[in-house]
């Protein structure tokens, strides 16, 4: 499977990112990911979160290590699931940095194209000045087609292949 036609490939195209955990009662965490990137060819995936806003998630993460993101592309919905066990939570760092300015970069510039205005089209993927920014990172385990329509919620079985 090439980079390109690999399911993770989506990770890299404007998209809005969802990220959420759960307690041990089942009751679930969210947050908006303001980025992220793909750690040793797709073996681990990072995102970048608000810790103001991601409070509960990063105390959901720290009991169990579990997360389910969502990645949604902004032009065609075309979305996936995917699910990991092992989330940690880690320091902000330079790479992650310049992954969240060109994430906010490609995203809102194709908000524009779509028709957007750019004021909105910034303040969507947007964060305060000087954020705190956390980064939450974990291995793909399953993999899910989450684009609207027929076949959403069904595992992609090349997994394996995805994020190899």
């Amino acid at each position: 499977m090439s980079p390109d036609s690999s399911p993770l490939a989506l990770l890299a195209r404007p998209i809005a990112i969802s990220i959420s955990g759960r307690d041990a009662e089942l009751r679930p965490s969210v947050c908006h990911a303001y980025g992220c990137r793909l750690i040793d060819g797709g073996r681990r995936i990072r995102l970048f979160v608000l810790r103001d806003e991601a409070r509960q998630l990063l105390a959901d993460i720290a009991a169990n290590g579990e997360v389910a993101t969502v990645y949604s592309d902004v032009r065609s919905f075309r979305s996936l699931q995917i699910k990991g066990r092992d989330a940690i939570t880690d320091t902000f760092n330079e790479a992650d940095a310049a992954a969240h300015i060109e994430h906010h970069r490609i995203t809102a510039e194709e908000l524009v194209a779509l028709g957007y205005a750019a004021p909105l089209a910034n303040g969507y993927f947007s964060v305060p000045r000087n954020p705190d920014l956390i980064a939450i990172e974990f291995t793909p385990k399953d993999i899910f087609q989450q684009t609207p329509g027929p076949g959403a919620g069904a595992k992609i079985n090349e997994t394996d292949k995805a994020i190899k």
